[in-house]
């Protein structure tokens, strides 16, 4: 593009660094094709007039750059509504309002928070070790036998998806292969029970910040909510590790089905569950469709798709630049 210079400045060691390396490297690809610059492994100090201020990680050298407009995009920060809710609960040092599985505050059960705002604080079972020991020790022995090992993790997973989160990586079928020695004749003592539980806890990570996130804990909360009259009598829920009965509801559960990174020039790169990659134009027409099903209406999804036709046929709307 004539008179023009496109420079993107990036802390990380790579764009997309949050995807597989095979998209990364594709977008670096192609944005060295058009003829974008990158400059990875760089933090920004500050944006003064006409010049932007960076260090580079591997040097610590500062570096200048100079501009002529600025397009900054660096995450999300707390609304102040949620800011101030946040003194009020004793959260105020804190990015996000904490919830628990159940999208319920913690500090304020009566209040549910979802999206951007929020993060799960996902329970480690490390905090639960002696209830869930006890609640598996059926004959009081001090010890676990494999197949109550087994039967106590089958019955908390659902409470703790930690648990499928390791199996899946580790790709394993059985819960028995956590142990170390994973035989049927092995007799478990609390010290060694805890062992095995820090490395299923290792795979506690927080959600994104999402629309795809957000989208499912929205659907998570209207059932549970219309289904307030009946789990209250009859609880759905797992079974309490600390005190009696069940949970009245299921915990959230996200389910990722994948990501699309639009890279411009009608190109775009996915990962999608299985290992599957998919860059290129192709990839964009995917975008298209699925971006496209994901609207609330047929009317803004017709909207949608006649502003999509009309880009391709006369260009892009330049008239209230």
């Amino acid at each position: 593009m004539p008179f023009v210079n496109i420079v993107v400045i990036q802390s990380g060691d790579h764009i997309l660094n949050t995807f597989d390396e095979r998209i990364s490297q594709f977008a670096e690809q192609k944005f060295q094709r058009d003829g974008i610059e990158l400059k990875t492994g760089c933090r920004v100090l500050e944006v003064q007039k006409n010049r932007i201020v960076m260090r580079e990680k591997g040097t610590g050298k500062k570096v200048e750059v100079p501009y002529g407009m600025v397009v900054w995009s660096t995450g999300i920060g707390t609304r102040p509504v949620i800011a101030e809710f946040m003194n009020q609960i004793g959260q105020h040092d804190r990015r996000a309002l904490a919830t628990d599985e159940w999208l319920r505050v913690k500090g304020c059960p009566n209040t549910y928070a979802l999206g951007d705002c929020a993060t799960i604080e996902q329970r480690k079972l490390l905090e639960d070790v002696a209830y869930i020991f006890a609640l598996a020790d059926k004959d009081n022995s001090g010890n676990l036998t494999a197949i109550e090992f087994k039967e106590a993790f089958e019955s908390i997973r659902e409470r703790y998806p930690q648990i499928d989160i390791y199996l899946k990586t580790q790709r394993m079928k059985d819960v028995l292969k956590i142990l170390d020695d994973p035989k049927d004749s092995v007799l478990l003592d609390i010290e060694q029970f805890k062992s095995s539980l820090v490395k299923v806890d290792a795979q506690m990570k927080a959600l994104p910040a999402t629309a795809q996130v957000a989208a499912q804990q929205g659907e998570y909360l209207a059932r549970c909510f219309n289904r307030w009259s009946v789990c209250e009598s009859k609880p759905e829920g797992p079974l309490r590790v600390r005190g009696d009965g069940r949970h009245m509801f299921h915990p959230f559960v996200y389910k990722h089905f994948g990501q699309f990174a639009p890279l411009g020039g009608e190109q775009a790169a996915a990962e999608l569950p299985g290992d599957w990659i998919s860059v290129g134009r192709s990839t964009q027409w995917l975008w298209y469709s699925v971006y496209a099903s994901k609207q609330v209406s047929w009317r803004t999804r017709a909207l949608v798709i006649f502003d999509w036709s009309k880009r391709f046929l006369f260009g892009r709307d330049a008239s209230r630049m």
